[in-house]
């Protein structure tokens, strides 16, 4: 004679659902705050390759004013061009941002944009 189980459980119960919707709230909302900063830095980064590889530009208060013009441009306002750091002909800029998440936390990314050879 054979019995059949009622209580065996298919999926995932309800109290699951809501632990794993949470954790893709959560994720999702660090995302959309990060994404604004890692946009500008994609920016920054394409900005530094340009000006790296222009062979018009020749000394570094050139290559600083280019950066300034194309910050004005791409509407990068979180670094300057005196953060640049140019030596034999490589461009490269470092910096961190500070995201805040809620009130008492905070998400701080270390950006390292640099001229590509």
């Amino acid at each position: 004679m054979k019995y059949s189980k009622i209580s065996d459980q298919h999926g995932i119960g309800f109290i699951g659902f809501l632990l794993v919707l949470t954790a893709f709230g959560i994720l999702g909302l660090v995302a959309l705050k990060a994404l604004p900063a890692y946009m500008e830095y994609f920016s920054i980064q394409s900005t530094i390759n340009r000006i790296a590889h222009d062979s018009l530009l020749q000394s570094e208060q050139d290559m600083r004013t280019a950066f300034d013009r194309q910050m004005q441009v791409d509407s990068i306002k979180d670094v300057s061009s005196r953060e640049l750091e140019i030596s034999a002909g490589a461009v490269a800029m470092r910096y961190q941002k500070k995201i805040p998440l809620t009130e008492t936390m905070s998400l701080l990314i270390d950006f390292d944009a640099a001229s590509k050879p």
